[in-house]
């Protein structure tokens, strides 16, 4: 990706070009989007796989879980699961959205796990691995705090701009990962397990994992 130095932080920054290419992705990311989200809100299909940590109870089948009773994703928080907001990472647009960003002729296979209030969905792909993650925080205090904590273990990182994270906060490292902190949930999209460029548009990872974030927030936000 290329980079400009930030003149106060010395930290990479999105150039020009890159900045343009992510408002084309906004321009369009809610059309190709929003039309099939609504079949994702009641979660991840029965196809993903939930791993059960050895010291975590095994939530309901993602299949099964129930949407938040606020009808807002992230203002529940439950020890009964991951809420139906977090499932989608793991769900059949989600899927589709990054079939049709590689160009792959079949959807990829996933695996889940919840554990300590992390959904982990993993996309284990042709030429790589994707790693999409929620973490359920009880209340806004603890969602910061988790949010700072993960910046600092990423290490250099820049800010999403207002627009860039769709009014959220939000920060990303030039390996490929974008965090976004929404209604009290983290979501982070790892593609730093993918190769340097991928699909037929040889997009680059920090794109990839910018425009599955796009795609994510879309679906939450026709929640």
């Amino acid at each position: 990706m290329n980079t400009q130095q930030h003149p106060e932080t010395g930290n990479a920054r999105p150039s020009g070009r890159t900045s343009r290419s992510r408002m084309l992705v906004l321009a369009v990311v809610f059309s190709a989007v929003a039309a099939g989200c609504a079949s994702a809100h009641t979660g991840a299909d029965s196809s993903a796989a939930v791993s059960k940590p050895t010291s975590v109870s095994m939530p309901p089948p993602p299949a099964t879980s129930a949407p938040s009773s606020s009808g807002m994703p992230g203002m529940t928080h439950t020890d009964a699961g991951p809420s139906a907001a977090a499932l989608m990472v793991c769900g059949p647009e989600i899927r589709k959205a990054l079939t049709t960003a590689l160009g792959l002729t079949t959807a990829p296979t996933v695996t889940a796990t919840w554990a300590d209030h992390l959904y982990t969905c993993t996309y284990r792909l042709p030429t790589g691995r994707l790693v999409l993650s929620v973490k359920e925080s009880p209340d806004s205090t603890t969602a910061n705090t988790y949010y700072a904590d993960l910046r600092r273990q990423l290490g250099d990182t820049h800010p999403l701009t207002g627009a860039q994270g769709l009014g959220n906060p939000g920060y990303e490292s030039p390996g490929g990962t974008v965090v976004i902190l929404k209604d009290g949930k983290t979501l982070t999209v790892d593609a730093t397990g993918m190769p340097a460029t991928s699909g037929p548009a040889k997009t680059s990872r920090m794109d990839l994992a910018y425009e599955i974030t796009t795609d994510i927030l879309g679906c939450w936000s026709e929640k």
